[in-house]
């Protein structure tokens, strides 16, 4: 059943004061395709392709999706090749050279839970992840651990007082990796793992071990669209196809994994994961893997039907494998 804010939080959610509308730059709307690299061998330019090449190359795609601290001014490969990352100081080149080819940037950032490997990983309290308890543990990913955002659950937009136990310090950690999104000069945020609540740990607790509700994500996905926007970027619902109709009027966009392999429903159309977004004009860009069988041909014409900019991956998102459906220069 689709979750419904009861209306006073429905209210609180949608009533953005003036000052969350910092000047940000919308994604593109229609005949747009994307590519998607966030885990590069290496750090900086050397790690994507080209930036600017013929369909159906990477370069060719118009929204690029990469990662904070490997576009990080002072990230850097060690002697053997191998990424340092490093909090970003000013604009990133990634960034510098993907506006250059005339696409659009977009900031991957994890939002959702804490992983091992971060520059600013000694910002967090132990606390907000659960001392990395077995309990909180991301199944299959033993290196990270769900945040304790269940203190979200009431936040009007504005007004961090909203927030109760762990969720201030995670407000506030947080925000620091949308300033530097900002910094570096991306146009928009792609806040990973927002639905905790839908998924059990590593130990096979419920919500994330924190026994998280839909409202609680909810409200922290309310509160990652406040502040990204009064960060000066635009942002993008990840998944959690659930909450939808809730955040659609906050979010500009949508980031999607594999909205065809699990359907039904269907991404788009009627009673479609997407429509919403779809309805209000705004971009589904959905990403399918080659791990689950998947191939352009199976999803492309129903995405290109329903009016999502579909490609296809490796879950790995290293840049080892990309087929796009089409882009503006080449629809089928």
């Amino acid at each position: 059943m689709k979750y419904i804010l009861a209306s006073a939080t429905l209210a609180a959610a949608l009533a953005f004061p003036a000052t969350s509308l910092a000047s940000y730059k919308p994604p593109p709307s229609s005949g747009d395709s994307w590519y998607w690299e966030i885990n590069a061998a290496q750090v900086g330019l050397v790690g994507l392709p080209a930036t600017n090449a013929a369909y159906p190359a990477p370069g060719s795609a118009h929204i690029w999706d990469t990662d904070l601290f490997f576009d990080s001014n002072t990230s850097y490969n060690d002697s053997q090749g191998h990424p340092v990352l490093n909090i970003p100081t000013g604009a990133s080149p990634v960034v510098q050279a993907i506006h250059a080819a005339g696409h659009y940037s977009i900031c991957y950032a994890n939002a959702g839970s804490f992983q091992l490997g971060w520059p600013d990983n000694a910002n967090f309290n132990p606390a907000d992840y659960g001392n990395k308890a077995h309990r909180y543990q991301l199944r299959g990913f033993p290196d990270e651990w769900w945040l304790d955002v269940r203190g979200f659950k009431n936040y009007v937009a504005g007004n961090n007082s909203t927030l109760t136990g762990a969720a201030a310090d995670i407000a506030t950690q947080l925000n620091k990796r949308f300033q530097w999104c900002k910094l570096e000069g991306h146009d928009a945020l792609e806040p990973d793992n927002l639905d905790g609540y839908t998924n059990r740990s590593a130990s096979g607790a419920r919500g994330g071990g924190w026994g998280l509700t839909q409202a609680q994500d909810a409200g922290f996905e309310r509160w990652i669209a406040y502040n990204a926007h009064a960060d000066g970027l635009a942002v993008f619902q990840k998944n959690d196809d659930a909450n939808a109709s809730v955040d659609q009027p906050l979010f500009d966009g949508v980031i999607s994994e594999e909205c065809n392999a699990f359907a039904p429903p269907p991404c788009g159309g009627p009673g479609g994961t997407w429509t919403p977004y779809l309805n209000a004009h705004k971009p589904v860009l959905n990403a399918e893997y080659i791990e689950d069988g998947e191939t352009t041909s199976q999803f492309c014409p129903a995405d290109h039907a329903a009016g999502i900019y579909g490609a296809l991956f490796t879950n790995a998102l290293d840049g080892s494998y990309y087929q796009v459906c089409w882009n503006s220069q080449s629809q089928p």
